[in-house]
């Protein structure tokens, strides 16, 4: 089985091909918002992927908002969760090696497949 033909440049997007965040916000959210809410805890990307532009926007930060995934619904019952007071801006590392091609770890990877 393979993917859509259709969606073949969007498939083999590489980081050269997207507007890179200078920074992004996460959050620790958990999902205790209702009795049976089942306990999950983790951090999410809640606040956003900024992108700093030499403009002014109409936001908390000033700086240019980056598409971004960032619902409040947990991944375990997908009930909402509750974003904590627990948030950390990070900032991407000059090191951007892939993780995947260090020297004395083995992956396999395959071919994307397309069909149409």
């Amino acid at each position: 089985m393979g993917f859509p033909r259709k969606f073949k440049k969007l498939l083999e997007i590489e980081l050269k091909d997207v507007e890179v965040p200078d920074y992004v916000w996460l959050t620790y959210e958990v999902c205790a918002c209702e009795k049976d809410s089942c306990g999950w805890g983790g951090w999410s990307v809640a606040d956003g992927v900024f992108k700093k532009d030499n403009k002014k926007h109409n936001n908390a930060t000033g700086d240019k908002v980056l598409s971004f995934k960032g619902d409040q619904i947990c991944p375990r019952c997908g009930k909402d969760t509750f974003r904590t007071a627990a948030s950390i801006r990070l900032i991407p590392s000059d090191d951007q090696r892939d993780p995947y091609e260090v020297a004395g770890i083995d992956i396999d990877t395959l071919p994307i497949e397309y069909e149409d």
